[in-house]
């Protein structure tokens, strides 16, 4: 069993604050694919109580971050190529319509939002050691297009696709050196197409972010593999552009 070295957060219910420390622990790898969590030994550095860490990972399983094994305890799962691709295909279809009806219906006030965000994001970026920060901000801006759509069944969806995605992005921009240039170059055109309310341009930069991503998590054969040789040529294609 790994050292987990972050401290439960102060604030929150003793539930949210080991659900915290815990979903830290499997997306940053402290808990490693294929392991059990030991929850003696994570009550006793942490001092969590029984009820609060089952709680909590209770609520990870509910993300998909976890499973269950009966009289075994909980259980960090592999990314399959399944389960990527699974999540792969519904961020695309689903963030590409949440960016439609984002440029159809959002106000100018919540784009400064977005571009807010993305302004974070692409700091974080540029940071040392920012990147929780980034992974933070890149989920607030893809979750305040959902937002925008001004549809609270999109808006679940999304936010519910993004908490399965995070260990992903996670693996997408500790693998790559170029996160700060993929931010300006993907998703400050988003900001742009939605100003400018080009919903086929909002909707094609929304892809060609996600496509960037898990291309720096998977690796080009991969991602080929996975997604198709379409979206890999139309990332292509805007790279050349920018």
């Amino acid at each position: 069993m790994p050292t987990v070295k972050k401290k439960i957060p102060s604030t929150g219910t003793l539930v949210d604050r080991a659900y915290r420390l815990l979903k830290h622990g499997i997306l940053h790898g402290e808990f490693p694919e294929g392991s059990f969590l030991s929850e003696s030994e994570i009550l006793s550095r942490h001092g969590i109580g029984r009820t609060p860490f089952r709680e909590a990972c209770n609520r990870l399983h509910n993300e998909q971050l976890l499973e269950v094994v009966p009289r075994r305890g909980y259980f960090v799962p592999e990314l399959s190529f399944r389960g990527v691709r699974d999540l792969l295909e519904m961020r695309i279809l689903l963030e590409g319509v949440a960016a439609e009806l984002a440029t159809l219906r959002a106000e100018p006030h919540e784009i400064d939002v977005l571009e807010g965000f993305y302004k974070d994001a692409l700091e974080a970026a540029r940071m040392p050691n920012g990147l929780d920060a980034f992974i933070e901000a890149n989920q607030a801006f893809h979750l305040q297009i959902a937002r925008m759509t001004h549809n609270r069944e999109v808006e679940t969806a999304v936010r519910g696709i993004l908490e399965r995605s995070t260990r992903l992005v996670y693996l997408a921009a500790s693998g790559s050196k170029e996160v700060p240039r993929d931010i300006e170059s993907l998703l400050k055109p988003i900001v742009n197409a939605i100003r400018k309310k080009n919903a086929a341009a909002a909707r094609e930069g929304v892809v060609a972010d996600i496509a960037q991503g898990q291309l720096n998590a998977l690796g080009r054969d991969v991602w080929t593999t996975t997604a198709g040789v379409r979206n890999d040529e139309m990332l292509s294609r805007r790279r050349e552009e920018v």
